[in-house]
């Protein structure tokens, strides 16, 4: 009851002093009542639990307080039950605090609590503290059983520490648990932010005959998402081939089903659950083909057939997918079917939609939207799909409609939210540094600290801001790189995601990113292969080959496969140092390695080759890539173009430009432009593919105009 409610949160202030709280309590007649119920320790525990489940969960743990004030000696299943709670809710720090209460008031835990605050940990990236997980366990008397390994195995591998994985493996073998199935099953699933890894794909497919079904569907979505992750279509479509019923999830994406070799005995079946559908979805929007409505038809279709219940996470991709396409109103139609109380679809959309256009395309069908948003309950995760479908649209002023809408359904936002306003800032409003920084301090609550994701937005965004400074002639240059015999090598040391000396100190920048670092490095943070890529392209704009190299090595060294961001950080240091040929031979090895070549790579040879005066050379990259199936973009066509003037051939380059436009753009030939020079041409074709911020529309001379407008978006930030 609301009173009840209204008591508990104010009997906090009497916490900790029983005296003060009896008193309180004995002398107002309605709480006196109370004092049977808060003294019996199993109906605390089933209104700590009630409460738990509640849109205000902290609550629990104000109970706990009180009752434990009052002498209530409560048993650790209560302690268990609210941690069951807020491990369903992935309310991970609140699991921390409660077994740190639980700890203080009775002295004593159990393995299930100790083993939610291992994963917390986890979850909340404080791997700085997972080396002392043993201890605690040593400390209160119990034994840390195989899950305890497992979840410290995967907390290091995802910290991208292999190091310690593997003494973890070492130590749970020391102790008696064997690395069965369901830990190869777990560390697959770890696996995915370093790579596909042969061993680990081949261990865990050996182990699919020893796991349940439930266990055995997990492994091998992992093992699909790896595949899919390294563009490896023929490998995932191996690995989709074990279910039950691979005609139902495979055919009509495009995908054409062959029967699996060598499949392994298994006594179970191997079932598609919602997590392979959402891996699929998430796969054909990365892809974003002009079929694309089509196949998420197709795929909620198959999930009818197969009797897969979606949950959250599939109704989120589904949103996301939609708003790729451009089908705002059917990610709408889902979100305003969901809400308490219902929000009316017209309303939210003429609401929203007046902030700009979408483009007129077709919509999902009606009862495919009726199927996800009828079983699905609405929370978080729907939301934050929605910002970051819809902003890239829409604008701020969308997003501040999500957000108030948000808290007329009492939906609390998470990290997730502000990774996805931060991730909008710095894709779609290209957004300064300094703008990023200061979001990002305001919208982060206590409990939530800076993770990687965010840390790399901020790097990003640095790191484009470098660019223009080695670009621009008359900017203050890059410093020189650290002097290799003071330098400590990257292979030698962990190495966090962002240290203070990586930060420029132009403009401040590293008194303004301190709190980043800081918390990254307390948490002991490691870098991952994003990490890594934009360490590699900053020193590539230098052109120190031999730095990016050496970070190429420590994440070959650690365990990380590169992929063709990598790659193109590599080719881009050697380009800029002058040396092409090395550069075309790292392209070869990508591709014998097994990264899918695209246009990005082919167009740093081709640009490296125009700052040589080599045409011939440009034009025969182009064309391998045209061979290779890799359709050229407008940046490639310019670099080719741009290497036939500096050769001195302003002919040729016109008449490529203008012939190999058409096959990317239509051509604004009017009767300015078709008798206008290479360099009038050139410009309109960059315009084409040049990013400004959506809040820059009006021209460079204009700056009072344009103050004006980053005034008000700022207004509106810190309204967001």
């Amino acid at each position: 009851p609301v009173e009840l409610i209204a008591i508990i949160d104010n009997l906090t202030k009497f916490k900790e002093d029983k005296d003060k709280l009896l008193s309180y309590m004995q002398s107002v007649p309605r709480l006196n009542s109370l004092l049977e119920y808060l003294r019996d320790p199993k109906q605390v525990r089933d209104l700590a639990v009630k409460l738990a489940e509640t849109s205000a969960p902290y609550r629990a743990m104000r109970l706990i307080d009180i009752a434990s004030t009052l002498g209530t000696g409560l048993k650790q299943n209560t302690y268990e039950g609210v941690a069951h709670q807020y491990s369903q809710k992935r309310e991970w720090f609140l699991v921390l605090s409660l077994v740190a209460k639980g700890l203080r008031w009775t002295g004593r835990s159990t393995t299930r609590l100790l083993n939610w605050r291992t994963r917390a940990l986890v979850e909340t990236s404080r791997f700085g503290l997972l080396d002392g997980v043993l201890e605690q366990f040593k400390n209160v008397g119990l034994k840390p059983n195989a899950r305890t390994f497992q979840l410290l195995i995967t907390g290091h591998i995802r910290n991208k520490d292999l190091t310690r994985a593997r003494s973890c493996i070492t130590l749970m073998e020391e102790h008696g648990f064997e690395v069965d199935g369901s830990t190869h099953a777990l560390i697959a699933s770890a696996y995915r932010q370093l790579g596909p890894d042969q061993v680990v794909q081949r261990t865990t497919l050996d182990s699919l005959r020893d796991l349940d079904g439930k266990q055995a569907t997990s492994a091998l979505n992992s093992l699909i998402q790896l595949s899919l992750d390294a563009q490896d279509t023929s490998t995932a479509l191996h690995y989709l081939s074990l279910f039950d019923h691979p005609q139902g999830v495979i055919a009509g994406n495009g995908l054409h089903h062959q029967p699996s070799q060598n499949v392994p005995p298994s006594p179970h079946s191997f079932c598609p659950d919602s997590a392979t559908f959402t891996m699929l979805i998430k796969h054909v929007t990365n892809e974003n083909e002009p079929d694309l409505l089509e196949k998420i038809s197709s795929l909620i279709e198959k999930m009818k057939a197969l009797n897969v219940t979606p949950d959250n996470i599939v109704a989120a991709a589904v949103v996301r997918a939609l708003c790729t396409v451009g089908d705002v109103h059917s990610a709408l139609q889902i979100v305003a079917q969901m809400c308490q109380p219902k929000t009316k679809f017209e309303t939210l959309a003429e609401r929203l939609l007046v902030f700009g256009s979408v483009p007129k395309v077709k919509h999902l069908g009606e009862d495919h939207v009726a199927f996800i948003a009828q079983r699905v309950k609405l929370d978080v995760h729907l939301f934050n799909a929605l910002i970051n479908g819809v902003s890239g649209w829409l604008g701020i002023n969308a997003v501040r409609l999500i957000l108030r809408l948000m808290y007329t359904n009492e939906v609390t936002p998470d990290s997730t939210t502000a990774e996805a306003i931060i991730s909008w800032l710095n894709k779609s409003e290209r957004a300064h540094p300094r703008t990023l920084v200061r979001t990002l301090k305001n919208i982060l609550s206590p409990t939530h600290r800076p993770n990687p994701s965010l840390c790399n937005a901020v790097i990003t965004s640095l790191i484009r801001r470098e660019q223009t400074w080695v670009t621009n002639d008359t900017a203050t240059p890059l410093p020189p790189p650290p002097n290799r015999r003071t330098d400590t090598s990257p292979t030698s040391e962990p190495l966090p995601i962002l240290t203070s000396d990586e930060v420029p100190q132009k403009l401040g920048y590293r008194g303004m990113t301190r709190f980043l670092v800081q918390s990254l490095f307390t948490r002991r943070v490691q870098s991952n292969r994003f990490t890594f890529a934009q360490r590699m392209k900053r020193t590539a704009m230098r052109g120190d080959v031999s730095a990016t190299k050496a970070y190429f090595r420590a994440m070959l060294k650690r365990g990380m496969h590169p992929t063709a961001h990598h790659y193109a950080a590599l080719m881009e240091a050697h380009a800029n140092a002058g040396m092409t040929d090395q550069t075309e031979t790292i392209l070869l090895s990508a591709i014998q390695a097994g990264v899918k070549p695209n246009v990005r790579l082919f167009t740093i040879l081709i640009v490296g080759y125009g700052r040589q005066c080599k045409p011939g050379s440009a034009r025969r990259v182009f064309e391998e890539m045209v061979r290779r199936g890799v359709e050229p973009d407008l940046p490639a066509i310019h670099a080719v173009a741009s290497a036939y003037y500096k050769a001195g051939k302003a002919g040729l380059a016109r008449v490529f430009l203008i012939e190999r436009w058409t096959s990317v753009a239509p051509v604004p030939l009017h009767s300015s432009l078709e008798t206008a020079s290479f360099i009038d041409l050139a410009k309109a074709h960059r315009k084409l593919h040049e990013k400004r911020p959506i809040w820059f529309k009006g021209k460079m001379r204009n700056k009072n105009r344009n103050k004006a407008r980053r005034m008000v978006f700022r207004w509106k930030m810190k309204r967001v």
